[in-house]
């Protein structure tokens, strides 16, 4: 009866169904499967060979393995009875080397060593290694453990770092290999999320234990995978390196110079300047590092910071598309995200791949679900939008941080060319180089605070004067959101500018071209998220409705929804944002549509729906008005 009712449920209920221990033993199933070996194009039933491995590692000389074609293949123990077993398949002159089953063995001491083994391999949690230790102290594990054992191994930071490099030298990956889809894995990379509402919180918390137990694991490596979680300052400031001797901690930089990612390069900056003092030995490499970060050319086709800007979009959107920390702050998951780019982007630099061509595919392949993402996360962390992604924002980002502690350490410094290129002023300091007001954007984990920068009473006196005028044009917004993204923006300027589009009857006067306009229009979408003035955000609506389909002005539906969904973020609270999003997004999709903007709106909408399901209540209409326009 219970296979009977099986063959009647969907394909996927029934998978999970079978997976469940319980269930099969309640109704007396016994799965079977196959397992394939690489790409050898062999395969074997599992009970079989899982019985010729108990019978080897009980030890008899070999047994007798069937393919699935029939072919014959003979198992045997290549080492010493003493050392830990490596079990071969082979027929004639093929050979295929097995993984550990010595989890299967009867011997017990056998099963615990192996245990240890591994675990101490891939760095396995303490939770998982008891929890499997309490089995394999008593029994060998059945062939329906088998799997979840490895699987457990497999989702590790070290696991899932080899794979990735063995694919790349073979020259063959997938999104599903780069981005594991185990919400376990990721814990496992950058800790488990511990309840924070900041990164500050969290690197304080949850972050400053996961280092330690980094450095307890193994201080080289440790130190290494630490470095992975470089993308806020409060994380490097909990990175330790009081496990590492002299030697190592020489090792460990000079890897990261030569051969590590970008992200891991400007922690490992933080970290050593930090430590300076009582690490002198790192000194002669912070230079380096910096020159590392500065040299790069981000419009050029081998830009470290275009490679690892296009793995952050591929891994975020994947983690969008996947759903795998959707309960999450917005920022944890872009730790995750950052950290993976990160992991990634260390074997991509030494395998010659066409950055600008991997970029292209990244973008194409993940990029919507990304976008609509950022987007919606923004109801939450108002102070990071999706196009602060960009390669030269990611690379003037790393110079603020750079700055901000050369500043903080500013007596670890010594005279000479670090101290000019940090904090000086000539040709090839950071400063010089750098495009006023960008290094001073939010970083991606900051969407959820608030600038630390009060704005200047001088400035908070032009923006007033500017739209408090009697004549209000185009540039009396230029102040206000110029100042957005730096300054803390009070509700009351928020104020000022829509009473100033009320009063100007929704029209900016003296408007330069399109690119001023949509200028001003993202930038009070922009104050009117960060200050969270729903105001604002509803005189913005008429303003983009004004100006959607103005003959000389008129701008793209992409372009009109990304101010519809920044301007949203002025309602923090989940059923008010829907509530005015899936308005103006249902206000779009019923007006007029050109060309392809009719699929193209479609489309980003049910990127954006799957990333907020929620959103179906006050989005139903217009994906049923797109899917007529499209199907029309």
């Amino acid at each position: 009866m219970a296979q009977a009712a099986l063959e009647l449920v969907p394909p996927l209920i029934r998978k999970t169904l079978l997976n469940e221990r319980e269930f099969r033993e309640d109704f007396g199933f016994k799965t079977e499967a196959l397992i394939a070996f690489g790409g050898s194009g062999v395969s074997v039933q599992r009970s079989e060979l899982f019985d010729a491995v108990r019978a080897v590692l009980a030890g008899a000389e070999d047994a007798e393995v069937s393919d699935a074609a029939g072919g014959v293949w003979r198992l045997k123990n290549e080492v010493d009875e003493d050392a830990a077993p490596i079990l071969v398949l082979s027929a004639g002159e093929e050979r295929l080397r097995l993984p550990d089953f010595a989890v299967l063995a009867d011997d017990a001491t056998l099963r615990i060593r192996s245990l240890e083994e591994s675990a101490a391999d891939v760095n396995l949690p303490t939770d998982a290694k008891e929890r499997w230790r309490l089995i394999l102290s008593e029994r060998a594990l059945d062939d329906d453990e088998a799997d979840p054992f490895h699987t457990d191994i497999r989702d590790t930071p070290v696991h899932v770092e080899r794979s990735i490099r063995s694919e790349i030298s073979d020259g063959q990956s997938s999104v599903s290999s780069l981005v594991p889809n185990s919400r376990r894995y990721f814990q496992r990379l950058v800790g488990a999320y511990d309840g924070s509402v900041s990164i500050k919180d969290y690197a304080t918390g949850a972050g400053r234990t996961f280092f330690e137990q980094l450095s307890e694991w193994r201080p080289y490596e440790g130190f290494l995978y630490s470095l992975l979680l470089s993308s806020h300052s409060t994380l490097t400031a909990e990175i330790s390196v009081d496990h590492l001797d002299r030697d190592k901690l020489v090792q460990a930089y000079e890897f990261i110079v030569e051969h590590g990612d970008t992200l891991s390069r400007l922690g490992a900056f933080e970290v050593g300047l930090r430590v300076l003092p009582e690490r002198p030995e790192v000194e002669p490499f912070l230079l380096r590092l910096v020159h590392r970060i500065r040299d790069d050319d981000v419009e050029g086709n081998a830009s470290d910071f275009k490679l690892f800007s296009a793995l952050f979009v591929l891994v975020d959107g994947e983690l969008s598309r996947t759903r795998l920390m959707a309960g999450e702050p917005p920022f944890y998951r872009r730790l995750a995200s950052l950290s993976q780019a990160a992991l990634i982007h260390r074997h991509l630099v030494q395998s010659g791949i066409d950055y600008e061509r991997f970029s292209d595919w990244a973008f194409s392949n993940r990029g919507e679900y990304y976008y609509m993402q950022s987007l919606a996360d923004m109801r939450a962390e108002p102070r990071w939008n999706p196009d602060l992604v960009a390669a030269p924002q990611m690379k003037a980002d790393f110079f603020g941080r750079i700055m901000i502690a050369g500043n903080n350490f500013a007596g670890n410094i010594g005279e000479g060319e670090l101290r000019e290129t940090i904090l000086g002023n000539g040709e090839q300091s950071l400063i010089k180089l750098s495009e006023f007001p960008r290094p001073y954007f939010p970083g991606p984990l900051e969407g959820a605070e608030d600038s630390p920068n009060a704005l200047p009473d001088d400035l908070a006196r032009v923006i007033e004067e500017q739209l408090d005028a009697d004549e209000v044009d185009a540039s009396s917004f230029i102040a206000l959101v110029n100042s957005a993204m730096i300054f803390r923006i009070t509700s009351g300027h928020a104020e000022l500018a829509a009473k100033a589009l009320r009063l100007g009857n929704y029209t900016l006067a003296k408007l330069e071209d399109k690119s001023q306009l949509v200028g001003i229009l993202n930038g009070l979408a922009t104050v009117a998220a960060v200050s969270r003035n729903p105001a604002l955000a509803d005189e913005l609506r008429i303003l983009v409705r004004r100006y959607r389909r103005d003959t000389q002005y008129s701008f793209s539906i992409e372009e009109a929804m990304r101010m519809c969904l920044v301007a949203s973020a002025a309602r923090e609270d989940l059923l008010e944002w829907r509530g005015f999003a899936g308005e103006w997004l249902t206000e779009l999709a019923f007006g007029e549509l050109e060309g392809n903007e009719g699929e193209v709106l479609h489309s980003h909408l049910l990127a954006l729906l799957h990333s907020v399901p929620g959103l179906w209540v006050s989005c139903a209409r217009a994906d049923a008005a797109l899917q007529a326009w499209c199907f029309r």
